[in-house]
């Protein structure tokens, strides 16, 4: 998401990016690069802040949804403690904060869910990002919060995503077993990183929901990736969450609905098909770089 980010505003604005990488995952023009960590308050107030930027964009934190039910001390650290620290700092500026949130902090009995509906998480990471919700609202008058949920994309050098995953194990000959009753609205992180460069530019203010426009199960999801892909979607086999035995429990039918960012703010985000078919044309213009340079 980061990565994305940096892409939409470096032809518009100056910018920096902080990452906790000794070295940055790319190269982007004229970014500057500053190595830094969230959860250390006084070195990350004073990074920011030396910086003087007029808006920060905060998309650091611990998603690994098992990792947090395990590690719930980093979790907190990360998610909860991160968020306090870039806040403190975004308030000594007087500057607008974006922060990313999750659907997860919804219990998925009912989604998918407006801005309105009321959230209650059914595992620590949701707990923790609900948190850092509320630590925003009580640190800054200036903030956005823009939940959303299943990103994916590409991006040279960034960690695989779902998408990009099943692209390599079908691509390989490889089975693979998706759920079917999980259901939810698969964001191209793209279009979330061009929703945020808006937000920023017209002002919103408060909560925002920010995700695909279609809402489906992760493993219709999937064979919409094999069929975009050219990929045989015969090694996809359909199972429930239970069969996965997870350390923590996943929201069920989720979903975010969009219209508020529609209204407001005049954005709209792809169907499944559309950011998929955004992501093959990446991935494909990568491939042939790759060859002339070969």
């Amino acid at each position: 998401m980061g990565s994305k980010v940096l892409q939409a505003a470096e032809s518009k604005y100056r910018v920096v990016s902080i990452d906790l990488e000794p070295e940055p995952l790319a190269e982007y023009g004229h970014v500057v690069y500053i190595q830094g960590d969230v959860t250390h308050a006084q070195g990350i107030h004073e990074r920011i802040v030396g910086v003087k930027p007029d808006c920060v964009i905060h998309t650091a934190a611990f998603t690994d949804v098992d990792g947090c039910e395990r590690e719930r001390t980093k979790a907190r650290s990360v998610n909860v403690d991160g968020a306090r620290n870039v806040a403190l700092a975004c308030k000594k500026l007087g500057i607008k904060m974006i922060h990313l949130s999750t659907d997860y902090v919804f219990d998925g009995q009912a989604g998918p869910y407006s801005e309105e509906d009321e959230p209650s998480p059914v595992g620590y990471y949701g707990e923790t990002k609900l948190e850092s919700e509320d630590v925003i609202r009580q640190i800054l008058d200036d903030y956005v919060i823009a939940r959303t949920m299943v990103l994916y994309g590409y991006a040279p050098g960034v960690r695989l995503n779902f998408v990009t995953w099943l692209v390599d194990r079908l691509g390989q000959g490889n089975r693979v077993s998706i759920v079917d009753d999980q259901f939810g609205t698969p964001t191209l992180a793209d279009d979330l990183a061009r929703s945020l460069l808006i937000l920023y530019q017209k002002d919103g203010r408060g909560l925002y929901h920010t995700a695909g426009s279609e809402c489906l199960s992760r493993y219709a999801f999937a064979l919409s990736v094999a069929d975009v892909f050219g990929l045989d979607a015969s090694l996809i086999s359909r199972i429930t969450t239970a069969d996965l035995n997870q350390t923590a429990r996943r929201p069920l039918r989720s979903g975010l609905k969009i219209d508020k960012i529609r209204r407001e703010m005049g954005v709209d985000f792809s169907s499944a098909s559309q950011g998929l078919r955004i992501v093959k044309q990446q991935m494909d213009g990568s491939e042939s770089t790759i060859a002339e340079k070969g």
